[in-house]
Formats: C-alpha cells, structure tokens, sequence
C-alpha cells in the first residue's frame, strides 16, 4: 500500500484561516483512515503565528492535531525577520531552514501540495 505524504503550506494569519487549514489536515487524517500517511504543516510568513506560543485559542486543537503525528514546521527565515527564538513556538513544533525550500523540497520528494489559506 502506497504511504500518502502530504505537505501544507500556511502563510496566512487569522484565526479562521488557521482552523479551515486543520479541516482539511483532519479530513485527510479521515478519509486514508488507517492507510499510511505522513503529514507536514509548513508555517512560514503570516502563517508562523499558528504556531507560537502566544496562540492560546489553539493550543489544544493543534496539541491534538500533533499527537496524531502530524509534524509542524516553523520558518527560521520568518523567525529571524520577526525576531523570534525556538522557544517562541509551541513545544511539539520544529523549525526548517526556510519554510519555502522546505515545501520544495517535499514536493521534489513526491510529496502531494496543499496551499493553504487565501
């Protein structure tokens, strides 16, 4: 069976944006079911305050939407620009060099694209 991989990439801010984005990560989760799958969330931009610490509305959805295996990214490109610090994101996000090359890099791969956002 083939492993689904899935990356989306999330430079818009706003909290509705950001909740139409784990939509559509929990409906893949959803429709593959139990087929393999890994799934990436690329926040770069506007996108990064999905996942600093400072998003408290979203804490547990995104903790929940984490445990599942979901991995989330934060742009160090981003975070320089805005003067943040690993410690600024949420404990169970990573960080990527630069969260563009990073979505070109998984689309290289063969991993599926899904823009988020407006």
């Amino acid at each position: 069976m083939q492993k689904h991989r899935v990356v989306f990439e999330v430079n818009v801010d706003g909290a509705e944006q950001w909740q139409g984005i784990l939509n559509n990560v929990e409906n893949v989760q959803k429709t593959f079911g139990n087929e393999p799958m890994e799934i990436e969330v690329v926040a770069h931009g506007k996108g990064l305050g999905l996942i600093l610490k400072t998003n408290e509305a979203m804490r547990e959805r995104l903790q929940s939407v984490s445990g599942t295996g979901v991995r989330f990214a934060g742009c160090e490109n981003t975070m320089r620009r805005m003067n943040l610090k690993r410690e600024d994101l949420m404990a169970f996000a990573t960080t990527v060099d630069s969260g563009v090359a990073e979505v070109v890099r998984k689309q290289e791969a063969g991993w599926s694209y899904i823009k988020s956002g407006a």
